[in-house]
């Protein structure tokens, strides 16, 4: 028993170890063995912890886990009131905003860095960056609200152009219904009219014949009045 406990104990890990073995991995690029090492620091819940929780948050900074690892620097902030570790702790905090292009967010990060360490350059690069950036994506968000906005004017007037052309097509449809209802009525009324130029033609011609009759009756005498105005029916051709 006493053997076995030896071995066990000898195999045991310290909360140091633990943070320099996830510091290999870290400088391999093995973030994933990192992190894992990392945990491993933080739940022997030594004097390291610290430490242990500065760098399982970078390794989740490496994985891209940005969220994660900004939870643990906002955390840390509580425990090292240090303006050098605080600067630090800003500074990644605006990293993982930085990498989220939440811009705003990490602009605020940066500023507080910088209060803690007016003279870290770093920080003062990224600040100035992200301030173009949110220019930037202000920039391409206004310019897409324009858009939309031409695009849904545009749609409009297409909308009320369709609207009209609609509209003149039913306006056409009622004038042909409406010259298909009074083309009755006028071939009607073309019709009477018709019978009525014949009625007067037939009226002058039998008004020409007698008139050639009373010609003939009196064409030994003077001519008459009537006699010199011509037998021309008068009606048009149709």
């Amino acid at each position: 028993m006493f053997l076995l406990l030896a071995v066990v104990t000898g195999y045991s890990q310290s909360a140091a170890d633990l943070i320099l073995e996830g510091n290999k991995y870290y400088r391999e690029g093995d973030y994933k063995k990192a992190e894992s090492t990392y945990r491993k620091s933080v739940e022997k819940n030594s004097k390291y912890d610290y430490q242990a929780r500065y760098n399982l948050a970078n390794s989740l900074f490496m994985l891209k886990d940005y969220e994660g690892a900004r939870n643990i620097y906002a955390s840390l902030l509580q425990k090292n009131t240090d303006k050098s570790a605080q600067n630090k702790l800003y500074h990644n905090i605006g990293n993982t905003y930085l990498m989220e292009k939440k811009y705003q967010e990490s602009i605020a990060a940066y500023k507080n860095a910088l209060k803690n360490n007016p003279n870290d350059e770093d920080a003062r690069y990224n600040l100035s960056y992200a301030l173009k950036k949110l220019q930037q994506q202000q920039q391409n968000q206004n310019n897409k609200n324009n858009k939309d906005q031409n695009k849904d004017q545009n749609k409009d007037k297409d909308q009320n152009k369709d609207n009209n052309k609609d509209q003149n097509k039913d306006d056409q449809k009622k004038d042909q219904n409406k010259d298909q209802q009074n083309k009755p009525d006028q071939q009607k009324n073309q019709k009477n009219e018709l019978n009525q130029q014949q009625a007067e033609q037939m009226l002058k011609a039998l008004q020409n014949k007698e008139k050639q009759t009373q010609r003939e009756i009196h064409a030994n005498p003077a001519k008459s009045g009537d006699e010199k105005k011509g037998t021309g029916a008068g009606y048009k051709d149709w």
